[in-house]
């Protein structure tokens, strides 16, 4: 038996998806990509007055929601299925993204390079309870950042048979991504069939989807590559510094590129995810293990599991925190039932002698 939280109750939750639905119906979202935009117009969406911002009707956001699949499954490099994403089912996965790696060795921060991303890889495939893996870091030493992303992936393709969660850093980076996993499926339908990443696709904020964004995401899905939505609601600074204006932001963000995707190919696998801060104004910093960030990591999965969709969270801490806070933040979200859960390696692990080849 498995102790649960919950910090939110039906009728709580029932208002904060009112309010969001009202906001993307009256004021909706501005969508940067005009090729997703394009797809929008063409399915029947209106824009406002301005004609910058495409509405949201409650009646389109709520049959996306019905048609987004309920779970769905991670195959291997090779084919095999590996990781259930739905249920109660919940998986630890590295973090996305970071800049820099804290050197266990030296204790000192530095870029780090591909040598680093293939011991780390090495090190993860063969952690039983690091469920697959993720593209955590930029090898942003040894390669040019206009091709990091793709190489990434080559990296973790070529060390680990699991599943992993990328992403893109251009508007055209999908593409030959999408291309390197189908080199491990006979075609693009086995390719949908037996999905081996999810991509991550981040709202830009303040009810913008950037064409960086935009355009991820409509290759992603037209490839039938899984996307989690992950908003940087940023409480404080982007958005409402109280916990239920900032999920009702958050919300508006997540249903957004949930009901693109449901627009753009019905029955598309996404995840409702994100990666709240808060925004700490006499440092200028933005604490993703501030309790408040918890709180609102736990919310918004009470909301995804009260609409049956698939939950992810990230969490990209760049430094260790105190021990308790950093239980805290790995802790309370699986309680709350998120499906999956992103953890950062916070040093460059080292599988073998550094000198050796």
């Amino acid at each position: 038996m498995r102790p649960t939280l919950n910090i939110l109750g039906d009728e709580m939750i029932n208002r904060i998806l009112d309010e969001a639905m009202r906001i993307m119906a009256e004021d909706g979202m501005e969508i940067r990509g005009p090729g997703l935009r394009q797809r929008l117009l063409d399915s029947g969406l209106k824009t406002d007055t301005s004609g910058k911002r495409i509405l949201f009707p409650a009646e389109v956001v709520k049959r996306a929601i019905a048609s987004a699949p309920k779970s769905f499954t991670l195959y291997t490099r090779d084919g095999l299925p590996h990781a259930e994403i739905g249920g109660n089912n919940v998986h630890y996965v590295p973090g996305s993204s970071g800049l820099k790696i804290l050197d266990h060795r030296t204790q000192q921060t530095r870029l780090s390079d591909s040598t680093d991303f293939i011991e780390y890889a090495r090190l993860c495939d063969g952690l039983e309870h690091i469920a697959y893996l993720a593209t955590a870091f930029s090898t942003n030493k040894d390669i040019e950042s206009q091709v990091s992303d793709a190489w990434r992936l080559y990296m973790t393709l070529t060390t680990s048979r699991k599943p992993v969660v990328s992403g893109a850093f251009g508007e055209h980076g999908v593409t030959r991504m999408s291309e390197m996993m189908q080199l491990f499926r006979h075609d693009r339908a086995e390719l949908i069939a037996k999905p081996m990443s999810i991509f991550t696709i981040t709202a830009t904020g303040n009810f913008r989807y950037g064409e960086d964004s935009c355009q991820n995401l409509l290759d992603c899905v037209e490839a039938g590559i899984p996307v989690e939505i992950v908003p940087v609601t940023l409480m404080g600074l982007i958005a409402p510094v109280t916990l239920v204006g900032a999920l009702v932001f958050h919300m508006v963000d997540t249903l957004t590129g949930l009901t693109m995707s449901q627009i753009v190919r019905p029955g598309a696998p996404v995840l409702i995810g994100g990666a709240p801060a808060t925004f700490h104004m006499k440092s200028a910093s933005s604490p993703m293990a501030a309790i408040e960030a918890q709180h609102l990591n736990v919310a918004y999965v009470a909301i995804a599991k009260k609409l049956g969709a698939a939950r992810g969270a990230r969490r990209r801490d760049l430094r260790v925190r105190a021990r308790h806070a950093r239980f805290r933040a790995d802790i309370q979200p699986a309680q709350a039932g998120v499906r999956q859960r992103g953890l950062w390696p916070v040093s460059a692990f080292r599988a073998r002698d550094p000198g050796a080849r």
